[in-house]
């Protein structure tokens, strides 16, 4: 009876802590019901890293710099995180659609 608690604790604590992680993640989503996922080609210069882009680029998105990263890299087809001044990659954006007149 007693190992029967234990298991039981142990679940209940274990399903607890996922539970709650994924409510926290889902809370802290960022919404954007009114924006748009456009893509453009852009030309890597001198001194650009994934991470100057996604900082740039991400805004509205709800993703992580990190996640946006890993978009582009999906997107680019790309197996390292390394670019070059003169490469073109794509990048995914997302701004408000334009009013209807």
């Amino acid at each position: 009876m007693k190992r029967y608690l234990v298991v039981l604790s142990v679940c209940v604590m274990l399903m607890s802590c996922f539970f709650g992680r994924t409510l926290a993640m889902a809370g802290s989503e960022k919404s954007a019901p009114d924006c748009l996922r456009y893509y453009k080609t852009i030309e890597i210069e001198s001194g650009d890293s994934l991470w100057s882009i996604a900082k740039e680029y991400s805004e509205n998105s709800g993703l992580s710099i990190r996640d946006y990263i890993k978009e582009i890299k999906t997107i680019n087809c790309m197996g390292s995180d390394r670019i070059q001044a003169g490469d073109s990659i794509t990048v995914v954006y997302f701004a408000s659609a334009p009013d209807a007149a």
